[in-house]
This record gives C-alpha cells, sequence and structure tokens, in this order.
C-alpha cells in the first residue's frame, strides 16, 4: 500500500538532515531549537492534505466489448468504427465505470443527461466518448474532401508567398491567407460546443483531444477510415490569434493583422517541430500533445475558425 504521510515525513527529515549538515553549528541549544522551529507547521513545509477518493462503480464492460444493446443507434459497422477511433488515443481498453457506460447508453438514446462525480472519476470521457459515437455514425457518410492547395500547411513560412501577397508592391493579392479547410466538401455544421470556466482546464483537454484525435494512430485511421476527412477541433479564447477583423473594408486584407498571424504561426509551427524532434530523442510522446501540430485535425487561428464556424 502507498504511504503519503510516510513519504511526506521522509521528505521532510531528509531535508532537515540536509540543513543540519550543511549549516550546523557547535552549540546543541541552537541545534535543539532550529529543528523544533523547521518542524513547525507553515515554517519549512505544511502538513500535508489527504482527500480520500471513493472507488467507482465498474461496469464490468471495456470499450472493446461493448456491444449494440450498450450503442444503441449504432450499426454493426459503426460499432467498429467508433471502437477503432476511441482506441487511437481516447481510451484506452480498461473497464469503463458504471456512470461511463450508462451516460453513453442514455446519450445514443436521445436522452439529455448531466453526469457529476468526483476528481479522477472519468466526467471527461463521460461526455467525450457519446460524442465520438456519433462522430462515428456520421463520419461514415461525409463526402471525400478534394485535393488541398499545396501550401495550406506552410503558406506562413513561405517568404516568397508572404512577399507576393502582403508586399508593398502595392497590388495586395486576396489569397495571401489559404483557409485550412477550403478544399473539403462535406456538409458543414457544428458538432459539440464545450465550454470551461477557466483557461487551465482548456488546456488540459486540448491535449487529451491532440491524442485522440490528431495523433499518428488517429490521422491514419481518418485516411483509412474516412477517405481523408478529419475531425476538426480548436480552442477559441484569448489564446487564439489573431483578434479583430481579417479586412480593414471588403477587398483589402489588413496587413498588420497578417503579419501578426504569420508570426504567431510560424511560433506554434517551431514549438510543435522541437516537441516532435524531442519525442523521438527521448521515445516520449506525451510532449507532442502540449502543442498544436498545424498540419492536422486542430483549427489553426480564428480566422480559419470563421470560414468554418458552420463545421465540425
Amino acid at each position: 500500500m502507498k504511504d503519503p504521510i510516510g513519504a511526506f515525513d521522509a521528505i521532510r527529515d531528509n531535508f532537515i538532515l540536509y540543513i543540519k549538515t550543511a549549516f550546523g553549528t557547535r552549540f546543541p541549544s541552537i541545534e535543539t531549537e532550529r529543528e523544533a522551529l523547521l518542524r513547525e507547521p507553515r515554517v519549512m513545509c505544511q502538513e500535508p492534505w489527504i482527500e480520500p477518493l471513493p472507488v467507482y462503480q465498474k461496469s464490468g464492460k471495456t470499450i472493446l466489448s461493448l456491444t449494440s444493446e450498450d450503442l444503441p443507434g449504432l450499426n454493426e459497422q459503426e460499432i467498429i468504427y467508433f471502437k477503432s477511433l476511441v482506441s487511437c488515443g481516447l481510451f484506452k481498453d480498461y473497464e469503463l465505470h458504471a456512470h461511463q457506460a450508462e451516460m453513453l447508453k442514455k446519450t445514443l438514446d436521445y436522452k439529455n443527461c448531466i453526469v457529476t462525480a468526483g476528481t479522477g472519476s472519468g466526467k471527461t470521457e463521460s461526455f467525450l466518448l457519446p460524442l465520438f459515437a456519433y462522430l462515428s455514425r456520421e463520419s461514415s457518410r461525409w463526402e471525400a474532401p478534394g485535393t488541398p492547395n499545396p501550401r495550406v500547411n506552410s503558406w506562413w513560412n513561405d517568404a516568397q508567398w508572404q512577399n507576393s501577397c502582403i508586399g508593398d508592391n502595392k497590388r495586395i493579392q486576396q489569397t495571401y491567407r489559404i483557409p485550412q479547410r477550403g478544399h473539403e466538401k462535406r456538409e458543414a455544421a457544428v458538432r459539440a460546443l464545450i465550454i470551461y470556466p477557466m483557461n487551465a482546464l482548456v488546456e488540459d483537454q486540448l491535449t487529451r483531444l491532440r491524442k485522440a484525435l490528431d495523433s499518428d494512430d488517429a490521422r491514419k485511421w481518418c485516411q483509412n477510415n474516412r477517405q481523408g476527412n478529419k475531425i476538426y477541433f480548436g480552442r477559441y479564447n484569448s489564446s487564439t490569434p489573431v483578434p479583430g477583423h481579417e479586412f480593414t473594408k471588403p477587398g483589402n486584407p489588413d496587413k498588420n493583422r497578417i503579419v501578426k498571424l504569420t508570426k504567431s504561426l510560424k511560433e506554434m509551427d517551431n514549438a510543435a517541430k522541437d516537441a516532435e524532434k524531442h519525442a523521438q530523442e527521448t521515445g516520449k510522446d506525451d510532449a507532442r500533445f502540449y502543442f498544436p501540430r498545424l498540419d492536422g485535425s486542430e483549427m489553426r487561428s480564428r480566422w480559419d475558425m470563421q470560414d468554418s464556424r458552420l463545421t465540425s
């Protein structure tokens, strides 16, 4: 059994021992008084607070063992799609909590649901699993996208392209920015809107969504099962570049804001590449999911989201 109180005591005692060794005196009374003072709460450390967590009831089922009874409204092929999509990064094949399985079943049965549970209870999966089930069903009917512009995922690093589009040559091309999703043909719609009270929660959830929808496995799934269609997601808050209107007036792009967007995308792109390099060198993939990959499923800017404001 893990012993958090014992671990705390051991760490505290080792720090006190270090202080006594590195900064010892030849006066026993001073040593005794100092150690007593260091053991007082809020002097060197605070006494630990322990939060007991309940053991949540299990459903007895894993993702791979779910049946049509657990997933109402999905046919056999859609169930296969759902299980394979979820396994790309959202949910490992461990046993579902009872409230997760119940939420999934009732939501697919068109019930309005609220889930309330403590820390570590899997609330995120409780609302994301039904969403992924709906997406698995609907996305099977999406029309294959067209061929994207070859610069769509690199225009911000293309100096020649930028100079021709926003340079001082009096002629500003209207195609200075290549829309992220201009090549798609599927029907536009917002599939889900997730609202959080704090940006810190948004960052945590973005990491989860990147693993689920923009990992290497998820990209392969979309390519092999959805004709190259992607399931897009994006963060729309004060951290999303770039605020303000794209045009000063119809036909006249705002060059200052274009420059800001270009700079932001370059910084994001470089951070993603550094994270990718770190992952390859260390064999640890987690770092890459802290940054958006600009050639994938994550929406890059406010303007791209506004272009696709009616798209998933």
